[in-house]
């Protein structure tokens, strides 16, 4: 089941073919308010990335300048590309050589005439529930933006892939994930479907610093055949491969999954909240509240473990330890809060 999905646009001979995503960026969510200046400020430094390809298409994405003649974006926009351009405010420069890591899906843009801003980076660690702004173009039109939470946070190959509730859509690969501050927190790439909503990830920081002090950077043509790790079905982390056997309803290969992500990383809160997930759509309640009392204890802050708990405690008919829960998750996650009241005290 492909539920992972390119956050890119692509074209041919001017016939523009646009991904089969939903909803666009800048009224993905439109009870968030629109602050003019931050929208500004942030938007400086964010830019339209033009790969073209052998076969005459082009692929769109977005990109961010992270250091003096750097552009920061994702290699599944570029990896085909012989020729790759940079646009800003009508202005297009052309990109002499890149730094690849295909595995991570970041690439790092090097073009010695683009002269936008290089943006601040927050590379200290995010929380969930912390706000965070996407900056990105859309369908090749932009920039444009929407907000949203942190929702978690996922140790992986020394960085924390965030996922968040930011929508992202066709043109936002490579865009800016940025704090409150206006400072880069990740790099926009892929998106995740399930039956509630969808996820939003975006790559770490620390991997664009990383890359940046490699220096590894040549010329421009196109890249390996590897796949990014989001899409390796095989290699896959295992919050990924929770997430698929989420999605299609196996919850019995959920429990697999999820048990052997517990014994790897014992320290995974997440983990024990897809075991929970897997016990209670598998009726098994007690086994279900167990676990998500497991993932509680491992980080109070998982506003997701005190939801599930609250949603398990409601099926057991237990009101009084719902109205407990709900009071511990208003002052994690106020949205996750209001939905359990509606599902559960109403």
């Amino acid at each position: 089941m492909n539920f992972v999905r390119f956050l890119l646009f692509r074209g041919k001979l001017g016939k523009l073919l646009v991904a089969a995503l939903s909803g666009v960026l800048a009224c993905a969510n439109p009870g968030f308010a629109v602050d003019r200046d931050l929208f500004i400020k942030l938007s400086t430094s964010v830019l339209k990335v033009e790969a073209f390809n052998p076969d005459g298409s082009i692929s769109i994405g977005s990109g961010v300048m992270v250091a003096e003649g750097a552009v920061a974006t994702n290699c599944h926009v570029t990896h085909r590309a012989r020729r790759i351009e940079l646009i800003k405010s009508g202005l297009r420069w052309a990109v002499q050589s890149q730094s690849s890591n295909v595995r991570h899906d970041l690439c790092l843009l090097y073009s010695r005439h683009a002269n936008v801003p290089v943006v601040a980076m927050n590379s200290s660690k995010l929380k969930p529930g912390q706000a965070v702004t996407a900056v990105g173009f859309i369908g090749g039109h932009g920039p444009r933006f929407s907000g949203g939470q942190v929702k978690a946070l996922h140790d992986y190959d020394k960085g924390m892939v965030i996922q968040s509730s930011t929508p992202f859509n066709s043109g936002a690969s490579g865009g800016g994930l940025f704090d409150e501050d206006g400072r880069l927190v990740g790099i926009a790439t892929f998106k995740a479907r399930r039956a509630r909503d969808d996820y939003h990830f975006s790559l770490p920081i620390q991997w664009i610093i990383d890359q940046l002090e490699a220096d590894h950077a040549i010329p421009v043509g196109p890249l390996s055949a590897d796949e990014p790790f989001w899409q390796q079905k095989d290699e896959q982390p295992f919050f990924l491969r929770a997430l698929t056997m989420e999605a299609s309803g196996n919850w019995k290969g959920l429990l697999d999954v999820s048990g052997d992500w517990a014994r790897a990383e014992p320290a995974s809160a997440h983990s024990w909240v897809s075991i929970g997930k897997a016990h209670f759509h598998l009726d098994q309640y007690d086994a279900a509240i167990a676990a998500y009392r497991k993932a509680t204890a491992i980080d109070a802050q998982d506003a997701e473990a005190w939801f599930q708990l609250g949603l398990a405690f409601a099926d057991k008919g237990e009101n009084s330890e719902v109205r407990e829960v709900h009071m511990v998750l208003r002052s994690i996650d106020p949205d996750l809060a209001e939905q359990l009241a509606d599902a559960a005290l109403r």
